[in-house]
């Protein structure tokens, strides 16, 4: 499938519901992919939802950008602070996500770097991320954006696996 317009949506733009479903779908199609499960996401809130969103809007230390095709969201990545973040001005990537129907389109870099011109205008200076070792098309992506592997670690996915992943890092 070719590129037709895809834009990219800021979390102002995207309706809860919206972003509940392509989570909830992110969890239950790629679970290893996500720290999180489906089992366990699946029984959240309506208002804790209201809420995530409500925060990636207020792009206070949470930051999502969604990418969308015709009205249908085909695809999400975030980043989010905590008080160490702040204190060494980065931030960790999350979420990236894009339906299996969507792939092969260049969504997930259209979508990289979108969120990394969002963390450059809040003028963070260096992302990081973990990938696991299995996702070599995620892995070749991220060191065409420029990402650096800075070290390895064991950690454990939504299954409740502990996996190798992959450390990554790039100065923005």
């Amino acid at each position: 499938m070719l590129m037709r317009n895809i834009s990219i949506l800021k979390a102002n733009n995207v309706f809860w519901k919206d972003y509940k479903n392509l989570r909830l779908r992110a969890l239950r199609e790629e679970p290893k992919a996500f720290a999180s499960s489906y089992e366990i996401e699946k029984n959240t809130p309506d208002e804790e939802w209201k809420k995530r969103l409500k925060s990636y809007k207020e792009g206070k230390n949470n930051w999502m950008v969604f990418a969308n095709d015709a009205g249908k969201l085909v695809g999400m990545v975030g980043a989010y602070q905590t008080d160490r973040h702040i204190k060494n001005n980065s931030v960790d990537i999350i979420a990236l996500f894009v339906p299996g129907e969507e792939r092969g389109r260049g969504i997930s870099k259209l979508l990289m770097r979108a969120l990394l011109d969002e963390l450059k205008n809040a003028s963070i200076s260096n992302a990081k991320l973990s990938v696991y070792k299995e996702q070599v098309i995620a892995l070749n992506l991220y060191k065409k954006l420029g990402f650096k592997i800075t070290g390895q670690e064991n950690v454990p996915h939504g299954t409740g696996e502990p996996h190798k992943a992959y450390l990554m890092e790039k100065t923005l």
